[in-house]
């Protein structure tokens, strides 16, 4: 079965964007990329991520569009299946 990962931006300053991330209604991680380095963090673990799986592959779908200039407004990642 598929896990579907929805993340969306949910603020940003000079250095960070942050972004929100789900694979369903009511549960919510938070992370930032930094502008310039790509370097990832979490800011708040996502209930339940016990692994951060959910986090890093949250990671993954931001960090390889900030790897070809984009920092999108939302994205998702698919994995499983």
């Amino acid at each position: 079965m598929a896990t579907y990962i929805y993340i969306w931006k949910s603020g940003e300053d000079e250095q960070d964007v942050h972004y929100s991330f789900s694979p369903e209604d009511g549960v919510v991680g938070v992370m930032a990329i930094g502008r310039r380095t790509g370097d990832m963090r979490l800011l708040h673990p996502c209930p339940g991520d016990d692994t951060n799986t959910w986090y890093q592959c949250a990671c993954k779908a931001v960090w390889n569009q900030w790897a070809v200039g984009n920092l999108p407004e939302t994205t998702k990642y698919i994995y499983g299946g």
